[in-house]
């Protein structure tokens, strides 16, 4: 059980936006001082707790606590918030990963899991918050029979970036390609995951995820 959960979390990053390109120590000082005086922003919660969750998944325990904290700062504001609600789920998943005993292990996956179903229950129209679920339950041992709801999840997102591509971030959309095209490879649909992977490198040919889904194309 123990080898079966230390499983690593997704390592898809979501941009932070005007904070650039400073380090994650700098960013999340800017964040936690306007925090300090306007602290029920909701908007400053996420942009903190999407940080540190994104930090956390570079195997930062201790962003993974501030994520888990401003997260749920942000839902006892806002219990309607998906995407928070989403991450908090993903959150929980890398507590998993770095508990001790299996049994919490388990705990924590169960719980972020079921905090991923709420959010897409909460906004299912919502590519992002479908995205970090499938992302998520792709990473999921076998036992959890949590592939299917992966699978249909990067299909969904796929179909949904294609119809509307001018509504979604250049990022977004090729990342639903890299991996709905792995979902489909994993799944042996070949011809099916080539195809995906050619139009997701259409996007933005010089991206760096058009160049790892060159690699897969190879």
């Amino acid at each position: 059980m123990l080898r079966l959960l230390s499983f690593l979390p997704m390592l898809w990053l979501w941009p932070i936006g005007t904070l650039g390109a400073a380090s994650f120590a700098e960013q999340l000082a800017i964040l936690e001082a306007q925090l300090k005086s306007d602290p029920t922003n909701t908007v400053l919660l996420f942009k903190a707790g999407d940080l540190c969750h994104d930090e956390g998944a570079r195997d930062n325990a201790k962003a993974v606590m501030l994520a888990e904290k401003y997260l749920r700062r942000l839902l006892a504001l806002d219990e309607k918030h998906a995407m928070g609600m989403a991450l908090l789920g993903s959150v929980l998943t890398m507590r998993a990963r770095d508990a001790f005993w299996p049994n919490t292990r388990l705990d924590y996956v169960k719980r972020g899991l079921n905090a991923m179903d709420a959010a897409v229950k909460l906004a299912p129209d919502d590519a992002e918050v479908r995205l970090v679920r499938a992302l998520n339950n792709a990473k999921m041992p076998n036992f959890l029979n949590r592939d299917e709801i992966a699978r249909n999840d990067f299909e969904w997102v796929w179909e949904k970036v294609q119809g509307q591509p001018e509504k979604y971030r250049n990022d977004l959309k090729q990342n639903a390609a890299l991996h709905y095209g792995l979902s489909l490879h994993k799944n042996k649909r070949l011809e099916e995951a080539k195809q995906v992977w050619k139009k997701g490198i259409e996007i933005e040919p010089s991206s760096d995820l058009a160049r790892e889904i060159r690699l897969h194309l190879k």
